[in-house]
């Protein structure tokens, strides 16, 4: 490649070259058109002074520049800012149009000027790019040789330019020709003296020290741009992948609420702020089935992007192996196990967790070392801790043994569980929210709606620490207990003897599941025994039918209802068998009917829809 051929190509690509940032570019122009727009103002403001006589300058001059300043600096000025600094040529056309009127008044005012060619080189460094601050280099290099040669001609008299003969008298309109007419110097010379004392030596300090200094400084300027281009990238990545990671966490929380609308016994309400883009703390609730409800709450240890993988992690172990129907205790021994495996990072989990018995309101919960749940108790109208001892925090030391601890729960109470955010965060005056403050809150907004009571908390927090930044994770759980589930099982059987077994292995699981003593369990299977084999035997006089048995909880009693479609048949109004009679003297039947009422507390019948229908109502005692 020839040498002016990579010349051209080299001139070509300053035009060309791709800028570091376009935005970069756009600002530059409007500093570049807001100064521009300034130094006009500034010589206009000059003429008006040499108007009324401040400054002894030749007014022809002045108009003239300041006319000229119009076209070079006013307008191009106002059409970048206009542009708002858009434009491909916008900054060629900005910094030539500058140099041409700084070159214009260095022409003419010449012991005035010379610095102002400076001002082009240094507004082209602010583009940060090298190869334009050397092109403009270039150009005002060019400018200063052709005002330089212009203003011995036309220029007024620089003082610093000749030694002038004794007694010559100088005025600010003298120009060079004239101050040195009586020095017997021919015009070639007085150029050839005045380039070589004068053009050099500021050609020597404007390439080696101004424009050398303003390329280092574009180039510098670029790398800086470069880099924080770098890092802001970086970081947009970063935080994209934190709201990713945000969403994912968010996610897997459960956000909507109601949380169970189809179980009208409970209400539950619960919220999580973390601290910074993602949090360590969680809650979670979740139905073991119809009849069990799981809720917990944690915090882990540290914060940020770690504590959440954790938490996720954790929040798994315990719903995956909750969901296997292990009791409280055994789920913490097992999880605590797991976490423990490969914990290089020392980390830990405080966690409380329980299981709610929708049934009963019997609630079974462990704590390893975490705060201490609030209870609301509706009978008493307060709301106090539950000061259980916790047991170790899960992840901290193997096959660790977790107390299984009980609590009833009766309509109208509420349960509030929380992590150390709430109690630990701080105001101003390294003062700590503490659990006077969080009881004394609660106390007094229970009669509002579980939502109402999280979200005012979280502002009487914000109230508390007032400009303080959140140092911690903020979670809150509250759990409403309405009314007990009351909810029916039923199943249908074939009406013949050989389904008995499965009659009763039927009520013996539904009874055990509602935790009723052995012995109302073998009075009831005596009784529905009985009452299945009469039905088989009787109510279809020798043909095929079907039998239906609906199991219900209701509070204190148990509620057994039997049906089936057979001959309208009233045991009740069977007379009863004379039990002092031996066998062979009683009527037969009627054993049944009586050994049920003799085990029940109540026992109603009705004919519905060609149906028997035997309601059997058996109290629940409390010595279970």
């Amino acid at each position: 490649m020839s040498v002016f051929k990579k010349f051209f190509i080299e001139f070509k690509s300053i035009f060309t070259g791709e800028d570091v940032l376009k935005e970069n570019e756009e600002h530059a122009n409007v500093v570049v058109s807001t100064i521009m727009i300034n130094i006009f103002f500034v010589a206009l403001i000059i003429y008006l002074l040499t108007i009324v006589g401040l400054f002894n300058v030749n007014k022809g001059f002045m108009l003239d520049a300041t006319l000229r300043s119009i076209f070079t600096l006013l307008i191009p000025g106002l059409i970048g800012l206009k542009l708002k600094g858009k434009g491909k040529y916008l900054k060629y056309i900005l910094i030539i149009c500058l140099t041409l009127s700084i070159g214009s008044i260095y022409s003419i005012l010449t012991y005035t000027s010379t610095l102002l060619l400076i001002v082009p080189v240094l507004l082209a460094a602010r583009y940060y790019s090298k190869k334009f601050t050397i092109f403009v280099s270039v150009l005002t290099i060019a400018m200063l040789g052709v005002v330089e040669y212009l203003g011995i001609f036309y220029g007024l008299l620089d003082l610093n330019y000749v030694e002038l003969p004794k007694g010559t008298v100088i005025t600010i309109d003298t120009n060079i020709l004239d101050a040195v007419k009586e020095l017997e110097l021919n015009n070639s010379d007085i150029v050839k003296y005045i380039m070589l004392d004068s053009y050099l030596p500021k050609l020597f300090i404007y390439v080696f020290i101004i424009a050398f200094s303003c390329v280092q400084i574009s180039q510098s300027g670029k790398n800086m741009l470069k880099r924080q281009k770098e890092l802001s990238e970086e970081g947009a990545r970063i935080e994209s992948e934190l709201n990713l990671a945000r969403g994912i966490q968010n996610n897997m929380l459960p956000s909507t609420f109601p949380a169970f609308p189809e179980h009208k016994e409970i209400d539950i309400y619960a919220k999580m702020i973390p601290a910074k883009e993602v949090g360590g703390d969680f809650y979670d609730m979740f139905l073991i089935d119809d009849n069990h409800l799981a809720i917990t709450i944690a915090d882990v240890s540290g914060k940020g992007v770690p504590a959440a993988l954790i938490m996720m992690i954790s929040r798994t172990l315990i719903k995956n192996t909750a969901l296997n129907k292990f009791s409280v205790d055994e789920v913490f021994y097992k999880v605590n196990n797991l976490m423990c495996e490969g914990n290089t990072m020392d980390s830990f989990v405080t966690s409380w967790f329980g299981i709610l018995d929708l049934k009963t309101g019997k609630m079974e919960y462990v704590n390893a070392g975490h705060n201490a749940p609030l209870i609301y108790k509706n009978k008493d109208k307060k709301i106090e801790f539950i000061k259980d001892k916790p047991n170790l925090v899960l992840a901290a030391m193997n096959n660790t043994k977790y107390t299984k601890h009980e609590l009833k729960l009766e309509p109208g109470d509420r349960l509030f569980l929380y992590t150390d955010g709430v109690t630990e965060a701080t105001n101003i005056n390294k003062e700590l929210y503490g659990n006077d403050r969080l009881q004394n809150y609660l106390n007094n907004n229970v009669s509002k709606s579980l939502t109402d009571t999280i979200n005012g908390l979280k502002k009487d927090i914000d109230n508390f620490v007032g400009k303080e930044k959140q140092f911690d994770d903020i979670t809150m759980l509250e759990l409403l207990f309405k009314e007990y589930n009351t909810k029916e099982d039923s199943k249908e059987f074939k009406a013949n003897t050989k389904e008995l077994n499965n009659v009763i292995s039927y009520l013996d699981d539904y009874l055990n599941e509602n935790n009723i003593s052995k012995k109302i369990v073998n009075q009831l299977e005596l009784v529905i025994e009985e009452l299945f084999v009469n039905i088989c035997n009787y109510a279809y006089e020798g043909k095929s039918g079907y039998f239906k048995i609906t199991l219900e909880n209701n509070d204190n009693k148990i509620i057994i209802t039997l049906e089936d479609e057979g001959i309208k048949f009233n045991p009740l109004e069977k007379e009863e068998p004379d039990t002092t009679l031996s066998i062979e003297e009683r009527n037969v039947g009627g054993l049944g009917i009586l050994l049920a009422k003799k085990n029940l507390d109540n026992i109603k019948y009705k004919r519905e829809d060609n149906k028997n229908i035997l309601i059997l109502e058996k109290i629940i005692k409390e010595d279970k």
